[in-house]
């Protein structure tokens, strides 16, 4: 597949979010022809290779047709009661449809609580990136029937940048109504169409639409979640779900509304943000051997570390020591009481130490950075 030349390549993990309207109808209904097609497109990257996350909303309308509509149509608890009763409908429709390719899904219902505490974002980060190992589609929204104000995330608009951030996605694709971004509501005479627009560009001139009759975002929600994932050198696609290949088209052909990021790196922007939290005082110190594999890009096991210092719990960003340097930084799996137990000792022993295993690897490559 050839792709559009504004996103980097390789293209190898992307993120894409669907609304209400794009999936359901006024009448709560779900529309089958329309999802048919966004998974179509999605079993089409993943055989591809591409690695895909799809963050879906519409558990709510699809939930409203079964308990009416109450004196007032936004209490929290018949929204929640709607997502309950919507979220298993929206996800049997979307297995049924990617079993048409061998593929399976896996649902993760997440809350703003899971992405900002560290534990719970490790957590999330490493399940979404096994599941995308194995071949699985990890179909994200907000636990919309647990979530309260205090810990909801909002819109799927914004959990969506969120999770493309936390798992160094390539691009987010933002599926709408309109065909991306235009300088006033595109239903008015003589709204611009604006393909892209680069990371400096001021968008606070741009009269947004409101949010869709069946959703809780809108355009304005869109550009916020735009402009957080821009910033940390992510792009971002606003295109139409009303094409017949919704996602392929705009990955291809310069559709939509293209938003370039800034200038970093992914492998920097997670790196920054490892360095700003990792514990000075927090150290495991590995053998020659585990050197020579980190350098090579390995997790590091427990059978590599020789010694631990300081004080850290599972979650924590560390330093990685070899002959007195800092070589490395990383977050944690397991906290130094349990590192000093498995230090030395085999992956295959860590649940008889510890009567546990969080996991086989000590840090994971993918939340580790080499020193420069």
């Amino acid at each position: 597949m050839n792709f559009r030349n504004e996103l980097p390549m390789p293209l190898k993990r992307i993120v894409v979010k669907v609304g209400s309207a794009a999936i359901t109808g006024g009448n709560g209904q779900i529309d089958e022809s329309s999802l048919r097609k966004i998974v179509d497109d999605l079993a089409h990257l993943a055989k591809s290779g591409i690695e895909i996350v799809l963050v879906s909303s519409g558990a709510i309308n699809a939930g409203r047709s079964f308990l009416g509509v109450p004196a007032q149509k936004n209490e929290i608890s018949y929204l929640q009661a709607c997502s309950a009763i919507g979220q298993p409908l929206l996800m049997a429709n979307y297995q049924k449809e990617f079993e048409k390719f061998g593929l399976m899904t896996a649902q993760v219902l997440l809350t703003h609580d899971d992405l900002k505490n560290r534990k719970r974002n490790l957590n999330t980060r490493n399940t979404i990136l096994r599941l995308m190992n194995k071949g699985i589609i990890p179909i994200l929204n907000e636990n919309d029937s647990v979530s309260f104000e205090e810990i909801t995330v909002g819109d799927n608009d914004q959990l969506a940048a969120m999770v493309s951030e936390l798992i160094d996605a390539h691009v987010l694709i933002l599926l709408t109504g309109p065909d991306g971004l235009f300088d006033q509501d595109p239903h008015l005479p003589g709204a611009k169409h604006l393909p892209s627009l680069e990371f400096h560009e001021d968008l606070k001139e741009i009269k947004t639409i409101s949010k869709s009759a069946v959703g809780r975002g809108g355009m304005a929600t869109k550009l916020l979640a735009v402009r957080k994932l821009t910033a940390l050198g992510i792009p971002v696609i606003i295109s139409t779900y009303k094409r017949s290949t919704p996602i392929c088209t705009p990955l291809q052909e310069k559709v939509g509304t293209f938003f370039f990021p800034k200038n970093v790196t992914a492998k920097n922007r997670r790196k920054a943000w490892i360095s700003t939290i990792v514990k000075n005082k927090a150290f495991v110190v590995v053998d020659e051997g585990a050197y020579n594999a980190l350098i090579k890009n390995a997790s590091l096991l427990p059978i590599g570390i020789k010694n631990v210092q300081g004080n850290f719990k599972r979650g924590d960003v560390i330093n990685i020591k070899f002959k007195g340097k800092v070589i490395a930084v990383g977050i944690s799996e397991f906290e130094i009481r349990e590192i000093k137990i498995i230090m030395g000792k085999k992956s295959s022993e860590i649940e008889s130490l510890l009567g546990h295993c969080p996991s086989d690897v000590i840090i994971h490559r993918d939340n580790m950075f080499i020193k420069d």
